[in-house]
């Protein structure tokens, strides 16, 4: 790659450098390592690159690490994809209106919304249900029922918007609902575009309860079926690995898991019949953006060449879209702190930036309150200026992948891509994904990269600003969230826990206004139909979706919905 006498120039350059060195340091041993305690050097040269076999790349040619597009920032921005939702759903809608009016804008300029369902919507609960109590409206948007969707989307043309739908566990029945509320409106459904989470795997990483794997990838090829071949525009499935590195894992674990999920879920849709080419390009992935700058970096150009040569060289995929790796960056939660969480504005504008040099196509940048309350709408709007300045004032976006050619980004680059083929080999020699989920086997390594990343800081051998040092006992009061909103009084106030109180109202006036049988048919017809899915697999794949639309439309709700579907595939 190097002409001769350039490697020759700079082999005596580092003995000089060398010399240097010893004379100011007498020898001392430097030693470091990333987050991921991937070793490192003091300095890199050209002899690094030409170790690791570097070549020329382009953005937007195979293998993408450089981008999945021909350019990235300068004809279109990134998504400013902040996520919101609390309370009830005119609450939500208020903050989607106030982002809007601040210039959050999604692909192309259009308007997108990142909404957040709350606790109890995302287990699949309604409002009233005992075991909920105290959590409606908490951490996210209310929802049970085809009004609530109406509460929020009344007047907004639905097929000129980007519809992002974070709802984990119950993403079968709201989608359901939500085609049940677009039928009523007179909207077709291949017209809309948005985002489902379809994260039934994600809780191999994490305690909630959930449904069990083997059920989970059912239910998952299930969805995905149904939205290939109805809603062509539609984002199907979204690998958040986010929730690794929010657990204590690292930013290898964090690729190579997540990449294993892509795997595992490729493997099922090919059970039930359809083409890779078919369904991954409606494939995406929901990232941590942590505060190893350069580390982080690497991670998303190693996953985007990781993805591309797995999906063509195992899955034999022809449609270079299915060689994508779609990423959504999101500022690390974890590493924000309650104490002096003003410095968590320098936290995530750095996240951020890591982010935009990484090649990120789609951003949420946290609350510097995020360890304290949902974002107040001055911190909300402090996230989105965070990503606004950073694209207009810096003209960083001017150029694609600024930072490729740099000794220590290849070498980290391809170091980290060599680190997750080797988690890909050791979760494929387990058994597969679902195999070390079963096990517990994700929960262990995460828990030991947890336990060691806890340790650093209490010895201090890791330094967290305002946490184990430069600790003041001087208080840093900051304006945390309340479950109220007045802005302008645009819509009824509505104080916490009186958002229970009115959700679990309106969802007694739903009920009230059904027909009972034609609900009882449907729900029954659903259990059969999940029962034979279940007891067939796969030979029946695709014609649960439709089952549980049809209940939809019977007015059933969100949790009546969810409850066929625990009893039958399990819910642990």
């Amino acid at each position: 790659m190097f002409k001769k006498e350039f490697l020759e120039e700079e082999e005596r350059l580092k003995r000089e450098w060398k010399e240097l060195y010893d004379k100011f340091y007498k020898g001392k041993e430097f030693k470091a390592t990333t987050d991921s305690d991937i070793p490192v050097k003091s300095v890199y040269t050209a002899k690094d690159l030409e170790e690791i076999g570097f070549g020329p790349e382009m953005p937007g040619i195979y293998p993408y690490t450089r981008g999945i597009y021909p350019v990235q920032y300068q004809f279109t921005p990134w998504f400013n994809n902040l996520v919101l939702g609390y309370g009830l759903p005119e609450q939500t809608r208020e903050r989607m209106d106030l982002l809007k009016e601040m210039g959050a804008r999604g692909y192309f300029g259009k308007d997108a919304y990142n909404l957040v369902f709350d606790l109890v919507a995302k287990a699949g609960y309604d409002p009233d249900d005992p075991e909920v109590t105290g959590r409606v409206g908490v951490a996210g948007c209310h929802f049970a029922t085809q009004d609530d969707f109406d509460r929020l989307f009344h007047d907004i043309d639905l097929t000129k918007v980007s519809v992002v739908q974070n709802i984990c566990r119950a993403t079968l029945v709201e989608i359901a609902l939500y085609i049940a509320y677009l039928e009523k409106r007179g909207i077709p459904i291949t017209k809309v575009y948005g985002n489902s989470m379809n994260w039934l795997w994600s809780f191999a990483f994490i305690g909630n309860v959930a449904f069990p794997p083997k059920s989970a990838f059912k239910l998952m090829a299930e969805f995905i079926k149904f939205c290939c071949r109805n809603m062509p525009q539609w984002n199907h499935t979204n690998i958040v690995s986010y929730y690794v590195e929010e657990s204590g894992g690292n930013a290898v674990q964090e690729a190579g898991y997540a990449i294993s999920a892509g795997i595992a879920i490729t493997e099922e849709c090919i059970r039930v019949g359809l083409d890779p080419d078919e369904f991954l390009p409606r494939f995406g992935f929901q990232i941590a953006q942590a505060s190893d700058f350069f580390e982080e970096i690497a991670k998303v150009r190693a996953m985007r060449r990781v993805w591309a040569k797995v999906n063509k060289e195992r899955f034999g995929c022809k449609n270079p879209r299915s060689l994508h790796l779609r990423i959504h960056s999101q500022t690390s939660g974890v590493t924000l702190t309650a104490q002096q969480p003003l410095n968590n504005v320098v936290r995530t504008t750095l996240q951020t930036l890591g982010a935009v040099l990484s090649g990120t196509n789609s951003m949420q940048t946290n609350s510097y309150l995020e360890a304290l309350s949902t974002p107040t709408e001055e911190s909300h709007i402090l996230a989105l200026r965070t990503q606004q300045i950073i694209l207009h004032e810096t003209n960083i976006p001017n150029v694609s992948d600024p930072l490729a050619g740099s000794y220590y980004v290849e070498w980290l680059t391809s170091k980290v891509e060599e680190e997750v083929f080797k988690i890909i080999k050791q979760i494929d020699e387990k058994g597969g994904f679902r195999k070390c989920w079963e096990s517990g086997w994700f929960k262990d390594e995460i828990t030991k990269s947890a336990y060691q990343w806890r340790e650093k800081i209490a010895s201090g051998q890791k330094t967290i600003v305002g946490l184990n040092k430069y600790v003041t006992e001087r208080e840093q009061k900051v304006p945390v969230f309340k479950y109220v909103t007045e802005r302008e009084q645009k819509v009824p106030v509505f104080k916490y826990p009186e958002i229970e109180e009115e959700a679990v109202r309106r969802l007694k006036e739903y009920k009230a206004k059904r027909d009972n049988k034609k609900l009882e048919e449907a729900l029954k017809r659903l259990k059969e139909v999940a029962v034979m899915v279940d007891e067939t697999w796969p030979e029946h794949s695709g014609e649960l979706m439709p089952a549980v639309i049809e209940a939809a439309r019977a007015e059933a709700t969100l949790g009546e919905l969810q409850g066929v579907l625990k009893e039958v595939f399990g819910w642990a």
